[in-house]
C-alpha cells in the first residue's frame, strides 16, 4: 500500500515525531501546501496528494497522527470489509451514535479529522475534486462530513487506532490537545452501539 504524510517544511518537529509511529511500508513526505489560513491549506494538500493517486488502496496521514495500536489492528479490520468499499477512516472526531458493521468496523457518519484515511476508490476521489471549490468553500473537514460520508461506503476502525498529537495547530494558530477530545468522542459513540450488539 502507498503511504503519504503530509507535512509543511517549516514544521520539521512534526515530521520526526510522525517518524516514530511504526508501520510495515514506507511513508512518503509530501510537501504542505503553505497558506495563510492554515484550513485552505490543508485542504489544497489533501486534494493535490489524493488528486495525483492512481492505484487504490492507499493512505493519507497528517503529520500530527498518532498511532495508539499497530497495524495489525488495521489489517484485521479491513479483512472484514465488504467487496466494494470506498474509505477506511482510522481515527476520527465524533458526534453521533455509529451503527456497527463487523467486530472491527463501523459505518462511518457526521466525523471529522483526517489524520488517517485509506482511499479505496478512484469514484470518491473524482466526486471530491469535482465538487469541492477551493480555496474559498467549504474546509474539507466539513465537505467530508456534509457530503462525503453520506454518499459513500465509508467506514472506521474498531478499537480507535488514530488519534492526534498535542501541539502547535497551524489551522487554529494555539496549542490543541486533540485527543482529550477524539478518545472520549469515539468511546461514546461505539460504546452505545457495543451495548446494543453484544453479540460482536
Amino acid at each position: 500500500m502507498k503511504a503519504f504524510v503530509i507535512n509543511l517544511d517549516r514544521r520539521p518537529e512534526r515530521l520526526e515525531a510522525f517518524r516514530k509511529n511504526q508501520f510495515p511500508f514506507p511513508v512518503e513526505r509530501v510537501s504542505a501546501v503553505d497558506r495563510e489560513c492554515g484550513e485552505d491549506g490543508c485542504t489544497l494538500s489533501h486534494l493535490s496528494v489524493i488528486g495525483s493517486q492512481t492505484e487504490f488502496p492507499f493512505v493519507v496521514f497528517e503529520d500530527d497522527c498518532d498511532m495508539l495500536l499497530g497495524w495489525d489492528v488495521v489489517e484485521t479490520a479491513m479483512s472484514q470489509l465488504p467487496p466494494m468499499w470506498d474509505a477506511l477512516w482510522l481515527g476520527a472526531t465524533l458526534y453521533k451514535p455509529l451503527k456497527r458493521y463487523s467486530r472491527n468496523l463501523f459505518i462511518l457518519r457526521n466525523a471529522f479529522a483526517l489524520q488517517a484515511v485509506i482511499y479505496n476508490s478512484k469514484r470518491m476521489v473524482d466526486f471530491i475534486l469535482k465538487n469541492h471549490n477551493t480555496p474559498h468553500g467549504q474546509n474539507l473537514d466539513i465537505f467530508y462530513y456534509k457530503e462525503v460520508q453520506n454518499r459513500f461506503s465509508c467506514y472506521i476502525v474498531y478499537p480507535l487506532v488514530a488519534g492526534q498529537r498535542s501541539g502547535m495547530s497551524d489551522i487554529s494558530k494555539k496549542h490543541q490537545d486533540f485527543n482529550d477530545e477524539i478518545i472520549p468522542r469515539y468511546n461514546q459513540h461505539t460504546d452505545n452501539a457495543n451495548k446494543l450488539r453484544r453479540h460482536y
